[in-house]
């Protein structure tokens, strides 16, 4: 794009309008606990997505959602410091998605570290705790692991490939109803 076009749109875009921190209310409005039947039908809205996006795409629909998810983690965490220690990167994302999803890193006890190698492949254990993608699937009678998880799956790897610069991947090691146990491996 050439200088002169983005000068010309700096101008058509001009607005004298300033905003200040401090006229961003610092409640919700509405409340948060009015907004409760409004999460619930979005859960459905996208628990309904998912069944037709299955009926349609079949087993494509777990590559689509991974993609997806995958790209929106690497697009959030371009804003996100860069952190070459994997463990810290977990801790920094957690707490960035705390309420979202809540997770946390998990060893053996007889492992001396969270970070594990074994046969020349690196992973760490993550077991998901509060988990939207979960209640929804409970909420709609839908399985877990498939295309709603992919997309978890998809975002948590982008994001962890974009904030340390490795390689990852993501496979399920267990689900169940208040739980899930996670191996994100780094390549």
């Amino acid at each position: 794009m050439s200088e002169g076009t983005i000068e010309h749109m700096k101008e058509s875009f001009h607005t004298d309008t300033i905003y200040r921190s401090e006229d961003v209310p610092l409640g919700c409005i509405p409340p948060p606990e009015e907004l409760e039947d409004t999460l619930h039908g979005l859960m459905k809205l996208n628990g309904l997505i998912i069944r037709s996006l299955e009926e349609i795409a079949g087993r494509g629909a777990n590559a689509v959602t991974y993609r997806a998810g995958k790209k929106f983690g690497h697009e959030v965490a371009k804003y996100f410091r860069k952190i070459d220690n994997v463990e810290e990167a977990l801790e920094e994302l957690s707490h960035i998605l705390h309420g979202q999803y809540t997770f946390e890193a998990w060893k053996p006890a007889d492992r001396a570290s969270y970070v594990i190698q074994e046969n020349g492949t690196t992973f760490i254990y993550l077991v998901f705790h509060d988990c939207i993608v979960r209640q929804t699937l409970r909420r709609n009678g839908q399985e877990q692991g498939g295309p709603l998880c992919q997309t978890l799956f998809g975002y948590v790897v982008g994001a962890i490939e974009e904030i340390t610069g490795k390689r990852a991947k993501l496979e399920i090691v267990h689900t169940g109803p208040n739980a899930c146990l996670k191996k994100l491996i780094l390549m």
